[in-house]
């Protein structure tokens, strides 16, 4: 009888946070979301429009082909033999086209793009971005879904190449959400580019030039988000421009959801990519050579290890639990014909 009290439980919750007589904001993203307050935009779809395709015609069309290949003769001499290969590249267009946007959306929902961008807002990204970092002559690093990528491997500008038609206009843009100095609710833009025809991003206006990562010692990994938006026309974005090369973090400071609220109805999320990036030797030359600054450093303030009240009588406890409650001079004394000091945790 546990199984049924449970969903009678379950079901008994959602109608009641459903038919509360006045919800508001917090308890509506409770219900959808499960836990409290989830942003003022949560469950909002900035995207484009998707293509729903009818689940009777994607099985007709899965058992079609499982029919044809188990009809081969070809096929099945392969698979006998051992010989059959698998074209991977064939498997991964096919991905890119079908599953891949909602794995994305998926694992940006993981780490918090949508949270720290676009106040929880989401958008599913069915343009597929092929970016890489050009370190040697052949070697290239990609950037896909959060994988690492050092500060000296994306020094340079990487290359960016997605599909579109000759008259589509794009606009690129690669945002920390994690390495504000002053502000943890703001962002530094690092790269911006608008009204790009097709995927000629050389041929698009920069209104950013690109910037280095860099991620100040002592913060941890930080979040590096390349959006792709899809004009509707061409957009006039002369009031976010500066004076290029900008080196000044100020001018720098930026708010993602800010610049999609003011051109929201010229521009449309469309693609997505991030990586990881932490600090290493080459963001101290970029502090000093490219900002023109020293290098900020920042370091955990540890807490004092906390030492419960000592029991008058401490029942079932071993000897050394005295040692936490002796004094530092007695303690140095018993290290001295101790070597084997039973609580290192102690030392001073």
């Amino acid at each position: 009888m546990a199984a049924p009290v449970r969903h009678f439980c379950r079901q008994f919750s959602r109608l009641t946070c459903l038919v509360r007589r006045q919800p508001n904001i917090q308890d509506i993203a409770s219900c959808h979301t499960g836990h409290p307050y989830a942003g003022a935009s949560a469950g909002i779809d900035i995207g484009l429009p998707i293509s729903q395709t009818s689940g009777k015609d994607v099985l007709r069309e899965r058992l079609a082909r499982n029919r044809q290949n188990k009809s081969s003769a070809e096929l099945e001499k392969a698979a006998r033999h051992r010989t059959l290969q698998v074209p991977l590249d064939e498997v991964k267009q096919e991905w890119e086209l079908t599953s891949a946007p909602y794995h994305l959306r998926r694992i940006a929902h993981h780490y918090g793009i949508f949270r720290d961008l676009f106040d929880r807002a989401d958008f599913l990204p069915q343009v597929t971005l092929r970016i890489s970092y050009d370190v040697q002559e052949d070697v290239t690093v990609p950037v896909h879904s959060g994988n690492f990528v050092a500060p000296t491997e994306a020094f340079q500008a990487p290359a960016v190449f997605f599909d579109s038609p000759e008259d589509n206009l794009w606009t690129l843009l690669l945002a920390n959400p994690d390495g504000h100095l002053l502000d943890n609710n703001k962002e530094y833009i690092h790269w911006l580019v608008g009204n790009i025809p097709g995927n000629q991003l050389g041929q698009g206006d920069e209104i950013f030039d690109y910037l280095p990562p860099f991620p100040a010692q002592g913060t941890g990994y930080h979040r590096f988000v390349f959006v792709l938006f899809q004009q509707d026309g061409r957009v006039d974005y002369s009031n976010a421009a500066v004076s290029l090369p900008c080196r000044k973090l100020q001018e720098r400071t930026f708010e993602t959801l800010e610049f999609y609220r003011q051109y929201q109805d010229m521009i449309t999320p469309a693609g997505l990519a991030f990586f990881q990036c932490r600090w290493d030797s080459s963001v101290r030359e970029t502090f000093h050579h490219t900002l023109g600054m020293r290098e900020p450093i920042f370091e955990y303030d540890h807490p004092k290890q906390y030492i419960a009240e000592q029991k008058k009588f401490p029942h079932k406890k071993p000897l050394q639990y005295l040692l936490k409650y002796m004094p530092k001079d007695k303690r140095a004394k018993i290290r001295g014909f101790w070597p084997n000091f039973p609580d290192r945790r102690l030392r001073d």
